[in-house]
């Protein structure tokens, strides 16, 4: 079986790589850019490069595939990097170019939340990507994963980074908003286990991590990993968003944007026992296994409260 993974070099598709190939499943990567296949040392793969936004660049990746899984998506828009242009269009370009290939299987990564709402625009842009898929006539399957996290993340990190730095901890509202953190590899797992299977075909699946944290949750957790102690101010969200749309206006990479602070009100769960009922295994919970945020120093948390994140501590 061949498969083809989109977004290989990202954060979760370097380890769906790692999932596939211990499977034994011959792989073939697309990259965006040449060199960023360095991550990927060690596994034995084809790379071929092209964009999902170029449905020219795609033909050359997609000959002989068996099973196409499509990771790319962005959670944040930057200039001519919109929701619409990558999650939703550069979907229908890559469904395209599976159609035309004649793959036997399609794996798509959304997003829990994903929905037909545009008050929402990242998780409308994904609901819209599901629909390109569903429509496709292609055999597919949906995974919606909650909060991802492990070495590399951009959520915990960002929160560790603030945590470090500071002895207060501004939250919008009152924190209490759920959601399910699971591994980055546990995810990749749960790909790997559908891709190509009969029995995940036609189906939407929802995972995340065995507990249901909210972010107050979330916040202590990352403080006892660095065994410190932080106050928690609760900002009212109207208020909050006039903090966000300054630092939107003035930082490269804002610790939080105004499309996230909307979504800060829906809940981001799944059932708990659905990983280990439906692919066989239960996920690791968040405490304990985050030991990879000590590599933040006090300054590296100024710098990322700044809007800079270190290559160091997340490389893409």
């Amino acid at each position: 079986m061949l498969a083809l993974v989109t977004g290989a070099t990202g954060f979760l598709g370097r380890e769906v790589v790692k999932a596939l190939c211990s499977s034994g499943t011959e792989v073939r990567c697309l990259a965006h850019t040449p060199g960023r296949e360095r991550v990927l040392a060690g596994q034995r793969v084809d790379v071929r490069y092209g964009s999902v936004g170029d449905p020219d660049t795609l033909k050359a990746a997609f000959y002989n595939v068996d099973v196409v899984v499509h990771l790319v998506a962005v959670i944040r828009e930057s200039g001519a990097i919109t929701f619409d242009r990558v999650n939703r269009r550069g979907t229908e370009n890559v469904v395209a170019a599976a159609r035309d290939d004649g793959v036997k299987h399609f794996v798509h990564m959304s997003a829990l939340g994903a929905a037909n709402n545009h008050a929402y625009p990242y998780l409308y842009s994904k609901w819209q990507a599901e629909q390109a898929v569903i429509g496709s006539g292609l055999p597919y399957t949906i995974l919606r994963a909650s909060l991802l996290f492990g070495e590399g993340d951009g959520f915990v990190n960002t929160l560790a980074g603030l945590v470090r730095a500071f002895p207060v901890v501004p939250i919008a509202g009152p924190g209490a908003n759920r959601f399910q953190p699971i591994a980055v590899d546990e995810v990749a797992r749960c790909v790997a286990a559908a891709a190509g299977r009969e029995e995940f075909m036609g189906k939407v699946i929802e995972i995340g991590g065995p507990d249901h944290l909210s972010y107050n949750d979330i916040v202590d957790i990352v403080a006892r990993t660095y065994r410190v102690r932080r106050l928690k101010l609760h900002v009212p969200v109207p208020l909050m968003g006039l903090g966000v749309l300054l630092m939107e206006a003035l930082l490269p990479r804002p610790p939080v944007t105004m499309d996230q602070l909307r979504m800060i009100s829906i809940p981001n769960v799944a059932g708990l026992d659905t990983v280990e009922e439906v692919f066989g295994f239960k996920p690791r919970a968040l405490q304990g296994n985050i030991d990879y945020i000590k590599a933040i120093s006090y300054w590296d948390g100024l710098r990322i409260a700044l809007g800079f994140m270190p290559g160091r501590i997340r490389d893409h």
